[in-house]
């Protein structure tokens, strides 16, 4: 054996270092376990605990009971009373404005009232995210309806946990705008940081959208006002960096009003702004450059960004790219170029969906150089005056397209190609025209079904459907060009491997399974067909039908790989 040399200090500090590495993965997928158990209602093993991980179990021990205080804490606080108690009885009645159950504590022998929380009382809860409850309250000193925000993990918050809800109702504070929620007071009560905001008697972009189609004027009037708050927004040095249809509130005259300034900073703290690595938002609704987690040089495209993919929602009821889970979302955003607004609504106006593929431009630089010139450009929509137009070469149309359609772009290269070979053969050979024609009429049936698929693609809930049986067509179409084919076939082999090499970027196993499966299945259907050298060597096919189960079953492994990284980092960016 070759002489490996003395093992120096180095190498043992080494080991150790990635020996404590994999103890601390281990810790950290323990404790996710125990925290899912717990949530799921399940007893913890202590004594199994402490037996199996002798190391750990003090320290979760310890975690877990504060989990379980804070959880006490807050159901005390918030739930409504047992049935069990004979002086209290629990009553539910249908909310006029939002169809939501209110709850509410009457006691025996006295009128119905609210929960009380320091100088408020609660009359129902609005809405819940990862920060924060909202609750429609009654200040009882001013005697005047408010919407009360409470923070989720009160006294176990981190440092930047607090400093992000506090940040968000100063953000809020500063800005003076119509269209802006205002904030009224920030406070603590019962050990739970709070502050109380106007209160808007309406919903949700997001819900209205689902409710009823929104006119695009409509549309255009909304994002106008919206706009020009994110405009004042910008001028004061505040970047939103969460817009999207649930944090536009319009209320029952159509007022928009922008709320949540959870993830806000402010512009001159590049630092926090910039974090590499760092994602931040709704994956729908995100800016490419804000979802690849790379330094931002100009924060407020972000915005507009997001401005015009709200808008985008508005006027064709879906978000701009949609998919299984959000890693395939992101990479929608920073790839893909999403559908025209009129490839799904031919009613929408030209010069709104150039407004809103403006705002949607992959490169900040061709986006609106402000949230204000983007709010004039809607403006001159509404008054009947012509937008502002910039003038792409043909260089940028072809990168957008690209970018929109990138399947059918190489679809189409593909298919031309093979289009310009079958002819040049035929002319430099005088081959059999019949063949040839069988050949061409192949062709123009594949970009037929092409121009289809990529039509279905655009359509929400035909997009995965599409796909799968896009694929299918693919390797059906190329199975029959190659059995028409003159022998010998094959260099035309390659197309097989080329598909299943495509199909990785879906970055979904199980569509990469099931695209290795056709070509397979289309690979041992000419073997036992048509006679050619490739037949007669059965070596020959079992290697080669090896080497496509190999290449699926690499990029299986990669796209789980890949996937796993997405969802560990994902969690603890949330």
């Amino acid at each position: 054996m070759p002489d490996e040399g003395p093992k120096t200090d180095s190498d043992d500090e080494d080991r150790e270092d990635e020996h404590r590495e994999d103890e601390d993965v281990a810790f950290q997928r323990l404790l996710a376990d125990l925290i899912a158990a717990v949530e799921r209602g399940e007893r913890v093993d202590r004594d199994a605990l402490d037996r199996d991980y002798p190391r750990y179990a003090k320290s979760i021990c310890e975690f877990l009971d504060d989990h379980e205080r804070l959880h006490g804490a807050v159901d005390e606080l918030f739930e409504p009373p047992s049935e069990e108690d004979p002086y209290a009885t629990l009553h539910s009645s249908e909310d006029h404005r939002s169809g939501s159950r209110v709850w509410s504590l009457a006691r025996f022998g006295e009128t119905e009232f609210p929960i009380s929380f320091g100088d408020y009382s609660l009359l129902r809860e609005i809405d819940r995210g990862g920060m924060g409850i909202v609750f429609e309250a009654l200040h009882c000193s001013l005697n005047r309806v408010v919407a009360l925000k409470i923070m989720r993990t009160a006294g176990l918050a981190s440092e930047e946990e607090l400093r992000r809800f506090r940040f968000e109702a100063e953000a809020s504070a500063a800005i003076k705008h119509p269209n802006i929620v205002p904030i009224f007071e920030v406070g603590e009560a019962h050990g739970l940081v709070y502050f109380t905001m106007a209160f808007v008697d309406g919903e949700d972009l997001s819900s209205l959208v689902r409710r009823r189609q929104i006119q695009p004027r409509e549309a255009a009037k909304i994002m106008s006002k919206v706009a020009d708050a994110v405009a004042t927004a910008h001028r004061q040095g505040v970047i939103h960096r969460d817009l999207k249809p649930s944090n536009i509130l319009v209320d029952e005259k159509g007022e928009p009003y922008l709320i949540d300034f959870g993830l806000a900073k402010q512009e001159e703290s590049r630092d926090a702004l910039t974090c590499a690595g760092q994602i931040l938002g709704t994956p729908a609704y995100m800016a490419p450059e804000q979802a690849s987690g790379k330094c931002i040089q100009n924060p407020a495209s972000c915005d507009l960004y997001s401005l015009g993919a709200v808008l985008y929602e508005l006027l064709t009821r879906q978000a701009p790219f949609h998919g299984p889970t959000p890693f395939d979302v992101l990479l929608q955003v920073v790839d893909r170029d999403p559908a025209r607004p009129r490839q799904l609504c031919k009613q929408i106006p030209r010069d709104l969906e150039t407004i809103c593929m403006r705002a949607m431009e992959k490169d900040p630089a061709q986006r609106y150089p402000s949230a204000e010139q983007m709010q004039l450009d809607l403006q001159r929509f509404l008054l009947n005056e012509p937008i502002l137009r910039p003038r792409p070469t043909l260089s940028d149309r072809m990168q957008m397209w690209w970018r929109r359609e990138p399947i059918l772009v190489s679809h189409l290269c593909g298919i031309f190609s093979v289009l310009l070979v079958v002819i040049a053969a035929q002319l430099i050979r005088e081959t059999d025209s019949q063949n040839t024609k069988l050949k061409v009429t192949l062709l123009l049936v594949w970009l037929v079904g092409s121009l289809l698929f990529q039509r279905l693609s655009v359509v929400n809930r035909m997009t995965d459907v599409a796909h799968w049986l896009w694929a299918a067509f693919d390797v059906a179409t190329y199975t029959t060009l190659i059995y028409w084919a003159d022998p010998p076939r094959g260099l035309l082999l390659v197309g097989y491997p080329m598909m299943i090499t495509a199909s990785g970027l879906f970055y979904r196993a199980r569509f990469v399974v099931f695209v290795t499966s056709v070509c397979a299945i289309g690979f041992l259907l000419l073997c036992v067909s048509v006679e050619d050298p490739m037949t007669l060597r059965t070596d020959f096919c079992v290697i080669y039908l090896s080497g496509l189960v190999v290449l699926g079953l690499c990029l299986v492994s990669m796209i789980r790989r890949v996937r796993g990284l997405s969802d560990y980092f994902g969690r603890g960016n949330e």
